[in-house]
């Protein structure tokens, strides 16, 4: 679902840049006050997972693949404004290591995919989530919200096509919907798995605002990294159909200008100067995973540096 440059006009990138950029900013602000060693690691981990498990595209029908989104995994695993700043790290490393997602749109993509997806994921799985919920209707939960992120998202994406006069209001929400749909299984099924892991093997690290002892919860780290690592080793597995954005545009947009304004050193998710496609494609992941989950420690470290920094002053 990531939009690329050329697909969108001004008149919506622009907005689009500025109310993701507010929201974030005041995530920030949010998320500054409780930032711990722990939830720190957390944070860079569940980033990493989460650009690992959106390489691996999975076929839907007639076609289309659709691949995991995480706004809501994240949302229901770490809280709301962390989650909108695991995504605005994934969703920047992709756009300009691997030229997914244009920047003119990055503003976009962060609206539908930083914003919106745990934005619904988390308020739906607050109000069907209990203290006294059982193991089933927690996974159950975390299906619902990630279906509804996924859709949601979805829709919004649809509704800036037309803002931008790119496709008819009716034809495009309705096949973005019909297929995010069915991706939305995908995004739930794996947001369930994600969630029954943690369950399993530490289920305090659910409970979101709740300080993480890195030593306590070294297991379930280190399951979620190496799953991350694992994913990035399988993504040559992954669908070369478009994905329902791509199959939306074709049949019900108009002509998408092939526009270019930064190069990437790794486009496509290849590593370059490799010959066997399928090592680069490993390789370009793995250097994924790693860029992704360091650039979000070491902001993250360098915004608990800012207030304790500021606290002393």
């Amino acid at each position: 679902m990531h939009i690329p440059d050329g697909m969108l006009e001004a008149r919506t990138w622009i907005p689009a840049w500025l109310g993701s950029a507010g929201v974030l900013a005041y995530g920030i602000r949010r998320v500054r006050q409780t930032l711990s060693d722990g939830t720190i690691v957390m944070m860079a981990v569940m980033a990493a997972l989460i650009f690992a498990l959106q390489m691996l595209n999975f076929p839907v029908a007639g076609g289309t693949s659709g691949h995991f989104a995480g706004g809501a995994a994240a949302a229901i695993v770490l809280g709301l404004w962390p989650a909108m700043l695991v995504m605005a790290a994934v969703l920047t490393v992709q756009a300009l290591f691997f030229a997914d997602g244009g920047i003119t749109a990055l503003g976009a993509n962060m609206l539908t995919l930083a914003v919106v997806a745990p934005l619904v994921g988390w308020t739906v799985h607050r109000i069907i989530v209990r203290p006294t919920s059982s193991r089933g209707a927690r996974l159950g939960a975390s299906f619902t919200a990630a279906w509804l992120s996924c859709v949601s998202a979805a829709i919004v994406a649809a509704l800036m096509l037309w803002l931008s006069g790119r496709a008819p209001l009716v034809p495009v929400v309705g096949v973005m919907g019909m297929w995010h749909a069915l991706i939305g299984i995908g995004e739930g099924v794996i947001t369930a798995g994600l969630v029954g892991y943690l369950l399993a093997v530490r289920p305090d690290l659910l409970d979101a605002g709740r300080p993480i002892d890195v030593r306590v919860a070294r297991k379930a780290l280190v399951g979620l990294g190496a799953l991350a690592f694992v994913a990035a080793g399988l993504s040559f597995v992954a669908s070369s159909s478009p994905d329902g954005l791509e199959y939306a545009y074709e049949h019900v947009g108009g002509a998408l200008a092939d526009v270019t304004l930064l190069g990437s050193p790794m486009p496509d998710y290849l590593m370059p100067g490799i010959g066997n496609e399928t090592l680069a494609g490993i390789l370009a992941g793995i250097v994924g995973v790693i860029v992704t989950g360091v650039l979000a420690y070491t902001l993250l470290t360098a915004l608990r540096a800012r207030r304790a920094a500021d606290t002393a002053e």
